[in-house]
């Protein structure tokens, strides 16, 4: 188990309300990354004060915040799209966003999870679609490999799970002073939650944890919104993005094994076994060798890219439908 330490309240960080003139500041001072520190310790206060209060706000409700700050005051180099609830059904994701600069960029598409009172995730989600009951992860997966995106995800927190003694360095960029509640919104591949699914993995929120990174240090840029910038930024996304490709491909389907006919002339609780446990001293197959895991090679090399025209019209404010994904059949297929 992680390490974890709790809320700790406004008033023994120095800090006794909203700081408008804190808050104006940093929307105005050009870098990504304060308006994401913001957004993160707004989003870890709020999340352990509706916990106190008995109530959680929803994840939708955090996402709002999120994305109308993100909006507000980096709306020169972030255009998002935000996903209804029946597109989101189709497509696993809760919004896309993509940074630009210069007419290139790249672009996520981002699940976003909301930790329970007792800091772990609910990882594990369906939705339903014509080919039956499809795992979230992997129709987020699919879906932003048909679209052009890197798939990730988005978790708002209320703990930090950073060990005593680190002084915090996790949620430390070169432009913020570090502060537990920069935990509130962490960034984590898509891949490595899938491997916790497939794995049936015990401790998985831990897992998740330990592969993830306050979004202010993954997205930190300079007060020039240029192609040199971007790259810049683009190279901590695609290393959250391979270290979750090396995750993923120590993943070890585990099918139900433990399934046995009971026996009604020996009695309940007795019988043969229907199925033999695999040999799990055998090397796991690769499950990145699978089409849709390969897109993403051709997505994550080289620099920025010059953006599609569906992302310009959405630069322009012209509504636009994104691709739609082939049937979810990709992704891994490990126990429902």
């Amino acid at each position: 188990m992680l390490p974890v330490a709790s809320f700790v309240p406004r008033q023994f960080l120095g800090l006794t309300g909203l700081d408008h003139d804190r808050d104006k500041m940093i929307e105005n001072d050009g870098l990504m990354c304060r308006t994401l520190c913001r957004c993160a310790e707004r989003t870890f206060e709020r999340l352990a004060e509706s916990r106190t209060a008995g109530k959680a706000l929803g994840e939708e409700s955090f996402t709002d915040f999120n994305l109308q700050g993100l909006r507000r005051a980096r709306g020169d180099r972030l255009v998002t799209h935000q996903f209804t609830r029946e597109e989101k059904a189709g497509n696993g994701a809760d919004w896309e966003w993509w940074f630009h600069a210069d007419g290139h960029g790249f672009g996520m598409r981002v699940q976003a999870k909301k930790a329970h009172k007792d800091g772990r995730y609910v990882l594990r989600h369906y939705t339903r679609s014509f080919v039956g009951r499809v795992r979230q992860s992997d129709r987020l997966v699919e879906d932003a490999a048909a679209s052009g995106c890197l798939p990730f995800y988005v978790f708002y927190n209320h703990r930090n799970w950073t060990a005593a003694g680190d002084e915090l360095a996790p949620a430390d960029c070169d432009h913020t002073l570090a502060d537990q509640r920069q935990m509130g919104c962490t960034l984590v591949s898509a891949l490595v939650v899938q491997r916790a699914i497939v794995e049936r993995m015990y401790g998985s929120s831990d897992h998740v944890k330990r592969h993830s990174i306050p979004w202010n240090r993954v997205l930190c840029d300079s007060t020039v919104p240029d192609v040199g910038s971007l790259n810049a930024v683009f190279d901590r996304v695609r290393a959250l993005h391979r270290d979750g490709v090396l995750d993923l491909r120590q993943a070890r389907e585990r099918p139900e094994v433990y399934s046995y006919a009971v026996s009604r002339a020996e009695g309940v609780g007795r019988g043969e076994p229907l199925a033999v446990p695999p040999d799990y001293g055998a090397p796991p197959p690769d499950l990145t060798d699978r089409p849709v895991y390969r897109a993403f090679g051709g997505l994550s090399d080289g620099p920025v890219r010059a953006l599609p025209a569906r992302v310009r019209q959405m630069i322009s404010g012209d509504p636009v439908d994104p691709p739609d994904s082939p049937p979810c059949r990709s992704g891994p297929r490990g126990p429902g």
